[in-house]
């Protein structure tokens, strides 16, 4: 009986141990996304909300993120160095005339609902916003003769002058001619939320929104440049920046998003973290309110400002007001560069011809040969016209590191004598202030395209009311603008690029603050996969194409690092201590063996 007992504990013990071979076998193919009884579900925070997610009235980084993986663009942009490179269209070439421009169109596309992609739902997506004058992406199209589809690949544009806009490329989202022909009008189109039934050619879908809490998207397995390793994607909306990271240091959420300088130091040294610094490819600016009766928007519309806004001697006041190294030291922690002009990509960034100093002396003596004196000696000066330079001063609460900017803008001016009245809004708050041009002075920031096209289209007159910050108006500029567009070569258009970037720095209708890092951190010890864009010190999720999208991974397949290159399968820990209790069984056995021995 004793002796039959001994033998059944072994085997539990035995039993024991290939369990824990099934567990961790299983646990192995649990990560796995061939799995079919779990899906891989992949968590981003973030503390930016969505308003719409309609690809052609979005204005949020969080909504252009979710679209990206749902509508794409005819061209694309190469992971190591934003050039342009094939994408919905594989071929290309330019007539000899430069007027035409031909497209081969791939032939194995389909829409999420099945229905085939043709060169067709590109001619119609441009000519719609041709026909209907969406301005917020009709300088994509300059010069536009006419678009065509003669078949179902292939895509001719034709044009009125030579232009390279066509391959710049244009970030404009492809729609469906079979969904995008129910709208007759842009207004009727505009009421639509890009929710429910988003159709697009996209890796993913979106399938749930809850505003204000998350919204998530389910991959599609039959994209034609192969089905997601990720089955669903999560966007979680945090009401702070701190409850977002304490998410990720305890595993809730898998990814941090644009994160702010202080609270991305705090988790550099962090374990299972992988925080990674991108290229800036963002700037924060402060603009002036520059409405006026000449801008025909604003003369429609109405405004509200100070009259200092539109004063270039203030402006230059103000900017040699603020030290911009302190800025960069202070707010962001080193984490970005003082900034200048609206290009940052190095490809197209110009340095302005004539810096500006920061000089709190050179301001004030600005401001006394402009008239603005100190009648009371309150120490607020007044405007020539007598009204006290008490102006209205907006931060963003999403941006937290606006708001310790403001603080240091503040009491900078005052000692100049100008008051900031400061108050801090949500985007949402925002957005609605700015086009109702009842504002003086707010900080923001733009995400720049990898061609300078777009950014610099945003302070053209015809942009005021749709994308322009400001409502500035420059003739020089606007013509400087199609220039650029025409450019007979690629150095002509360099030097024109450089050309619009020191016109804006000496109108400075905004003034560039800093050039943000991209600061985004991830669960290493969950995912694998992760590359850059571009592959030098570039972002590691959310690129201009599907770099990292399409190929993070559980860890467990292929490493917890970035590259993958650990096994998949059970961890080398548990095999060391499954190696460990199987010594012991053994010692178990044989011990008890010959104790049974000796006392036969």
């Amino acid at each position: 009986m004793k002796q039959k007992r001994q033998k059944v504990t072994a085997s539990l013990v035995l039993a024991i141990v290939l369990g824990m071979l099934v567990q961790g076998a299983a646990i192995g193919q649990d990560a796995s996304p061939s799995a079919e009884d779990e899906k891989i579900t992949f968590t981003v925070g973030m503390t930016n909300d969505a308003v719409t997610f309609n690809p052609m009235f979005m204005i949020e980084t969080p909504e252009y993120s979710t679209a990206d993986m749902m509508w794409e663009t005819f061209l694309g942009w190469e992971q190591e160095d934003f050039d342009t490179k094939s994408h919905l269209a594989t071929d290309w070439e330019q007539s000899e005339d430069g007027l035409t421009w031909t497209f081969t169109i791939r032939d194995d596309v389909t829409w999420h609902d099945g229905e085939p992609f043709t060169a067709g739902d590109i001619a119609y997506t441009f000519n719609w916003i041709l026909d209907k004058k969406v301005g917020n992406f009709i300088d994509y199209l300059p010069f536009t003769d006419e678009i065509t589809a003669p078949d179902d690949t292939t895509l001719v544009w034709k044009t009125t002058v030579p232009t390279g806009a066509p391959v710049y490329p244009p970030y404009v989202y492809i729609l469906p001619e079979h969904v995008l022909s129910q709208y007759e009008s842009k207004a009727d189109f505009k009421k639509w939320k890009g929710f429910p039934d988003p159709i697009g050619t996209g890796p993913y879908k979106l399938v749930e929104w809850r505003r204000g809490d998350f919204w998530r998207l389910e991959a599609n397995p039959d994209y034609w440049g192969g089905a997601p390793e990720i089955d669903e994607f999560v966007f979680r909306v945090f009401q702070n920046e701190d409850a977002m990271i304490e998410a990720l240091k305890q595993g809730e959420i898998d990814f941090a998003d644009d994160i702010s300088a202080n609270l991305f130091d705090s988790i550099i040294d962090e374990p299972d973290i992988t925080a990674n610094v991108g290229n800036p490819t963002t700037f924060t600016q402060m603009s002036f309110n520059q409405c006026t009766n000449d801008v025909a928007y604003c003369a429609d519309e109405g405004f509200n400002h100070h009259p200092a806004t539109t004063d270039p001697a203030f402006r230059l006041a103000v900017e040699h007001a603020i030290d911009r190294d302190v800025l960069v030291d202070r707010v962001r922690l080193g984490y970005g560069e003082p900034g200048y002009t609206v290009i940052p990509s190095p490809k197209w960034h110009a340095d302005p011809e004539n810096v500006i100093a920061y000089d709190p002396e050179e301001a004030n003596r600005i401001l006394d040969d402009a008239g603005y004196t100190d009648s009371d000696g309150d120490g607020i000066r007044e405007h020539p016209s007598g009204e006290p330079m008490e102006l209205r001063f907006i931060v963003r609460t999403e941006a937290p590191e606006t708001i310790d900017a403001g603080e240091f803008i503040v009491e900078w001016l005052r000692d100049i004598g100008v008051s900031l009245k400061t108050e801090a809004v949500n985007d949402n708050r925002l957005t609605d202030v700015w086009y109702t041009n009842d504002w003086d002075m707010y900080i923001w920031g733009w995400g720049v395209e990898p061609d300078p096209n777009f950014q610099l289209s945003t302070y053209t007159s015809s942009q005021c009311g749709i994308w322009s910050d400001t409502c500035y108006s420059n003739e020089e500029y606007d013509q400087l603008f199609k220039d650029q567009q025409s450019a007979a070569s690629l150095e002509e258009r360099e030097s024109l690029v450089a050309q619009m970037q020191n016109v804006l720095y000496e109108d400075r209708p905004e003034l560039v603050l800093w050039y943000d890092n991209y600061l985004q951190a991830y669960r290493s010890d969950l995912w694998a996969g992760f590359v850059k864009q571009p592959t030098a010190d570039g972002s590691i999720l959310f690129q201009y194409g599907y770099y990292s999208l399409l190929n993070i991974h559980p860890a467990s397949e292929g490493g917890g690092s970035a590259g993958g290159e650990d096994g998949g399968g059970i961890s080398p820990v548990l095999w060391i201590a499954i190696a460990a209790v199987v010594v012991v069984v053994i010692g178990v056995v044989v011990m008890r063996r010959r104790r049974a021995e000796e006392e036969a």
